[in-house]
Formats: structure tokens, sequence, C-alpha cells
């Protein structure tokens, strides 16, 4: 009998069978299991009778059979469905729509036709990817519990494979040679280049990795690699994975709308019989590491490569359609639950999101921060919301569960879909978090973990009002935002009433401070917010100081911009340029050296009198730029293209810089980032407004001026709520420039500013 970890599972659609390796301490095992899926069709009994008698003259169809099953998620009731069974695995999807297009894309209803395979696969075996267990030849024993908090590790044996060019240019070209290639801890270097070739594949076969880790992998490694060995005559040799099959990707390169955002996703390279991560393109590993992705996968039943490639929403989808499945019930091919019609003024009351309170602007000392642990999945969890409970018919006249504002009731007779596969994830993250933070283990591994199932419960709030997603719901999302209003409004008054004021509220915290003596304890505040909203709320920190700041278009407070320092020692900061991708590193160690210099403030009053110091931070970077003292690289922004190159219309600095890299033959998709430095702003030649990073080299000039403005611009930023505008930091700084001393009148209008700040009470 063997034994091992699943790491891989696909179908071999030529034999119809699938292939799973099983791996144990560095050894890998090929199992081939005859496999044939069925999907199901549901309509009216003379419409399946009648599509029988369509299909079962077909060539691809190899069985017909009615049966009884649960169609509706929350339903016990079976419904009369015709199955499917082709004679290859890849025939489901072409038959499923060619079904759908003889009905008219209405009149059949079509499940369990997209699935994954494996994932299906494996739960139909009773097993799960990263799953100890053991094969007799015909089935699965399963030595695992796949929501097991603590489990045995896979013994999966990993390397790192990286290619080393033969060219002098910073830009990757397909016309390169490859120098060298890395496989582990070693490194390929032959005469010719397909020797070097063949030979990595021979020492990668020999070294026999369970996990093979690249940079970039999937958007420049891999496509290189092809291509070279193509032009040497050898791709039909080039087998990264266990088993021939050539390399291909398994889904193309596309850009698409993510959140307001334009998000590019390059083409997958996986491997059989392997896990190829690609850390550079994975957000889930990039958030948890290795042990979050393995956590995730076993969970959510989807390999690691895959799983490394999408996001949590994908996880938290596998999660459902592997807990209906579970139920008995059939997986809908397309989402067939409609909006149901609303008014205007309906609209108007349920289209809404969570409360905010906007922050009151300035320095504050004393403030507790407070927030509710995983707010809208406990709000599913405790009020039952899924939507087969939502505007249920055997509530409808006793409902027991009212959403407050809008009047939905919500079933309170049967447990939903959601709300059940939430109470687990919710134990799992509440495990994890503890775990962060008690010396006992390791903190920073729990740390990541819990990370990532943070992000797998948010998405599952999302995905009720995603319009394709197969449990999706808007009623679902819209009385979740309702509860959560309500909630925070509640918790509002208990604050006030405890002796507290609201300094910020925003959908699941707030930050409060005491306005009397003797007001309850924190501690007590947040049992009694607790006890009165039925959701806990912990104790994020306590402030020794926290500056909120205004938006950036008006004097109103931004939701989430601030500074702070907690009792501990520990600086939070939320929205300013410091915390953004795209800020050179120059400017980011500039405010991050700012507000360094008020960690040394125990309170507000120590707080004003360093702001002097933290002017002459900004004043010193400012003459380092002047000086030339900074690396070339620190000045690089980094901005994501939202679109063609011709369709921008005003010639801004991205343009100038797709149209560099445009010269260079390299050629951006929408979703991708660019990284320039800014040479003459106001250069009309657009080969003199910027260098991008690929020309790095030969730039040997920079804009000081416009760098000078961005200092002053951030600088702003930290300061502003003290007084200090752009105006008077440029005029700093323009004189520094012009090697001016900085004069009496300018040092005494920093004065002057921090003079009348201390004349006003402290918030």
């Amino acid at each position: 009998m063997l034994s091992g970890s699943i790491i891989d599972v696909y179908p071999d659609n030529h034999n119809n069978l699938m292939v799973t390796w099983l791996v144990d301490t560095g050894k890998a095992v090929r199992i081939e299991d005859v496999y044939k899926p069925s999907f199901f069709v549901y309509s009216k009994a003379e419409d399946l009778y009648n599509l029988a008698s369509m299909l079962r003259d077909l060539p691809d169809i190899e069985n017909l059979n009615f049966t009884r099953e649960k169609i509706v998620i929350g339903s016990d009731k079976k419904k009369l469905v015709l199955e499917v069974l082709p004679k290859k695995i890849s025939l489901i999807s072409r038959l499923a729509g060619m079904i759908d297009s003889w009905g008219g894309f209405y009149r059949y209803q079509l499940f369990n036709v997209d699935l994954r395979l494996p994932s299906r696969y494996l739960q139909e075996k009773g097993v799960f990817f990263n799953a100890r267990v053991k094969w007799d030849g015909k089935n699965f024993f399963l030595d695992d519990d796949q929501w097991a908090i603590d489990y045995t590790l896979p013994g999966y044996k990993s390397i790192v494979f990286d290619i080393k060019r033969r060219s002098n240019s910073s830009i990757m070209s397909f016309n390169d040679c490859i120098e060298s290639i890395r496989v582990g801890d070693c490194i390929i270097r032959e005469k010719s280049e397909a020797e070097t070739i063949l030979l990595a594949v021979k020492q990668l076969k020999h070294v026999d990795p369970d996990i093979v880790y690249t940079y970039k992998g999937d958007s420049v490694l891999l496509p290189f690699l092809y291509h070279r060995a193509k032009i040497n005559n050898v791709q039909c040799r080039l087998n990264l994975g266990r088993e021939h099959g050539g390399l291909r990707p398994v889904k193309q390169a596309k850009s698409y709308f993510s959140y307001g955002q334009i998000v590019y996703r390059p083409a997958f390279y996986t491997l059989l019989g392997r896990s190829h991560i690609d850390t550079y393109n994975s957000f889930l590993y990039g958030e948890s590491g290795m042990r979050g992705l393995l956590d995730i996968s076993r969970c959510s039943n989807i390999s690691l490569q895959i799983l490394s490639r999408v996001g949590p929403g994908t996880a938290i989808s596998q999660i459902q359609v592997n807990k209906a499945r579970k139920k008995g019930y059939l997986v809908p091919w397309k989402k067939n639950m409609p909006e149901d019609w609303k008014t205007a003024f309906d609209l108007l009351v349920s289209d809404r999101g969570g409360l905010i309170f906007d922050p009151m602007v300035g320095l504050h000392e004393n403030v507790i921060e407070l927030d509710f642990a995983s707010l809208y999945p406990n709000i599913m969890l405790s009020y039952n919301i899924s939507p087969e409970t939502m505007l249920c018919d055997c509530c409808k006249y006793y409902p027991k569960v009212v959403v407050p504002q809008l009047g939905y009731h919500i079933c309170s007779s049967r447990l939903g879909l959601l709300p059940e596969i939430l109470r687990p994830i919710l134990f799992r993250r509440f495990c994890y978090k503890a775990r962060s933070k008690n010396k006992k283990y390791d903190k920073a591994l729990y740390k990541e973990m819990q990370q990532a199932w943070k992000w797998v419960l948010l998405v599952c709030f999302g995905y009720t009002g995603y319009r394709n997603a197969r449990y999706g719901r808007i009623e679902c999302y819209e009385s979740i935002t309702a509860f959560s209003r309500d909630i925070l409004l509640t918790a509002a008054e208990t604050v006030q009433e405890a002796g507290y004021s609201v300094l910020h509220g925003i959908i699941d915290s707030l930050w409060v401070k005491p306005i009397k003596n003797g007001c309850v304890s924190s501690v007590r505040l947040s049992r009694m917010i607790s006890e009165r909203t039925g959701v806990r709320i912990d104790i994020e920190g306590r402030y020794r100081w926290i500056v909120f700041l205004p938006s950036k278009n008006h004097d109103v407070g931004a939701l989430n911009r601030y500074y702070g320092l907690f009792d501990d020692g520990e600086i939070k900061i939320r929205g300013v340029e410091y915390r953004q991708k795209d800020t050179p590193i120059f400017l980011k160690n500039m405010q991050g050296d700012m507000i360094n210099v008020f960690s040394k403030a125990e309170g507000a009053k120590e707080f004003l009198d360093l702001i002097p110091s933290a002017v002459e931070v900004l004043c010193d970077y400012g003459r380092r730029l002047v000086d030339n003292d900074f690396r070339l690289e620190d000045l690089i922004f980094s901005n994501c293209v939202s679109r063609d190159v011709s369709e921008y219309k005003v010639d801004n600095l991205v343009k100038s810089s797709l149209f560099q890299l445009r010269d260079l033959g390299v050629h951006i998709e929408p979703g991708q980032s660019i990284r320039y430095v800014v040479r003459d702003e106001h250069a009309r030649d657009y080969r003199k407004r910027v260098c991008v990073f690929e020309k790095l080299e030969d730039c040997y000039d920079v804009d000081v001026d416009f760098y000078l403005r961005q200092i002053a611009l951030y600088g702003e930023s930290l300061l502003v709520p003290f007084g200090f505008k752009y105006e008077l930091f440029y005029d700093m700084l323009q004189k520094i420039n012009t090697r001016e001393r900085l004069n009496v009148s300018v040092l005494s209008r920093v004065g002057s500013v921090q003079t009348s700040i201390l004349k006003t009470p402290v918030k």
C-alpha cells in the first residue's frame, strides 16, 4: 500500500484518467485512476425527455440517466434531473455549452459543469490536497483531518530556479542568450546554450524537487526559457515537471478591473507532478508565506500552484462549493438568483456601505483604538445571513430576525450555507491570532497565517454582492452593511455613556478618548460594547498620541490617514505616502525619519516640541538632494498603467515613460507597472522628461526642483494639521537649492507656527 501527501492532481484527457502524485520523504509516486464525471440538466419534465431523445444518438455521450437530486440550496426537496455522462472528461464543457444553446440559454439549468476537476475528484474520493493518505490501488484512505489546527506538515523538497542572461542591458530581450541556469545550489553553465538548457533539465530531474520557486517565473523566466529552447531546437526536451507535458501556459495573460483598479495577471505556467510557486506574482504567498498558503490549500482543496496564482476569493468560493456538494446539492453552472425588484427609494435606503464617523483632524493624546473581531463574517454567522436564508418563505409571516432599516427577514429555522462554512474559518483565525501573541509559539509564523485567513474572510463578505458569485445575493450584502451600521452606532452610544468621546470611526474600528475622570477602564468598555452588540471588540492599543490628517482635497478629516505611537513604542501609519508602493525610497525614508523624530514624544506637549526637529529632517533631505547625496535608484517612481499608450490624452510622466519603453521594444499591458526617474518635468521631448528604469545607467541628471517640490508635498502631508503648508516648505527648500542660508524670517515662521499651536489647548 502506497502512502504520502497529495501534491498534484490533473486529468489525463487522452486516457480518461485522473493522475495523482503522492510525495513521501522526498520520493514521488504517480497514481492513475479511471474517472468519469457527469453533469446534470434541470427543466420541465417534457423538455428533459425531449433533450434526452436528442442526446441519445450523439457519439460523445456514453450514458444518460434520469434521477432526482437537490438543486436548490436550503431545500431538501429533490427534483427530476437528467444526468449526462460524456465519453471523455474533456467533453463536459463542450456538451454543456451545446445543451445551453439548444435551450436558448434560459430553458435549461445546468449543474456540476465547471467544477475544478482535481478538487472534485479528490472530494469524491474523500481526501484533499496536501493530505496524508494511503492508496491500495483502488481507493484512498485518509490519515488526516482537513480542518485540524495542528497537523503533520508534508515533507516537500523545494529549490529555487533562476536564469542569468548573457547581456549587459537591464532590458529583458528574447534575443539574449542564456549564460547560466540555477537549479537549487547548482549553477549550470555549459559551452552552448542548448547544453546549458538540457543539463539544467537533467539536474532538475536528478534533484527531483516537489516545489520549484521562481521570481517572475510566469511573466518572464519560463516564457524566456521556452523561447530560447525553441531557438536551439530542444523545446521538445524541455520538461520541468515529473512527466512530459511541455512548457505551455494553462491560462493566458489578461488585464481586468478589480475594486476600481486595473490588474494584470500573467499567464499560468504550472508543472505536472510538482508545484511551481512564482513568488513575485503570488498575492497569498506574499501575505502569508508558504505555511499560510499550505493551510488554505488544505482547507479549500486547491493545489498549491493554482492557489498561489488566484486570490482568496477563489479559495472561499471553492470552500462554498465543497460544503454544498458535501450536503448533497448540485452546484449551479450559472448564477440563477436575480436581484429582487426595488423602488428608487428602496435603493436609496439599501444601497449603502458601512458607517463612518469623520475624524477630528489634529493631535490627540491618550487615545484607545477598538476593533471588532472579523465584524462582517461575525454578522453573517450571528444573524444566519446566506442567499437561501434571506427572505425565506417559512419565516415570511412570523419573522424572528429582521434586518434594521431594510425590513428584510432572515430564516431562523435552518442554518445557512455561508454561516456553516464561516464557523470553522473564524475559529481557525481566532486560534492563529491567539498564538501570534503567545510567546510559546512562533509569533511571526502565526501572524502570517492569521493574516491569510483575514483576507479570505474579507472576500467572503464581498462575494455576497458579486454578480457572478455562485452563492451571492445582493440582499445579503445590503443586510450585512445594515447590521454593521447599527452595531457601530450602538458601540458609539455605549462609548459616550461610559464617559468617552468618539474621535473617529470607520466600519469596524473606533478611536475613543476619556473625557472625564472616573470613567470605566478600556477593558471594561470593550466588554460593555461586546455585550450590547453581540460581536467581540478588542483593544487594538492605546496611543500616547495620534495625528488624524485632513483630506488632500479639503479640510475634512480623511477616512484612513493618520499616524500615532502606541504605549509599547510601536508606530502605526496609515494612508500617507510612506505606506504607498509607488513612493520613491528617498521620499519614503524622509517621511519615516520625520515620524521617528516624534517617537520620542510621551504626549502631545512633547510632540509639539519636536516639530522643529522634524522640519530639520525635511531640510536635511533637501540638502542631500541638492548635494547629489543619494542613490539614483532611490528616486524611482512606480506607477500602474491603466490603459494603452495610444489612449493617453495628456502628456504626463507615465505617457513619456511608455513612449521610451516602446522605443526599447517593451510593450506594457494595462495593469503592469512602470518605473522611472524624473529628469526634466517641463521638457517637451519625452526622452528628456523621464528616464525609465531599464535605461537607468544612462541617466546622469534629475529634476532637482521637481523632487524638492515632492519633499515639500510629503512634508505638508504629515504636518498640515499644525499649519505647515506646501508653500512654506518649498520656500525653505528653494533657499537650500540656491545655496542661501535659511534666514531669520523663514526660521521664525516655523517658530511662530509652533508657538501658535502651543497656545491652543491639546485635543
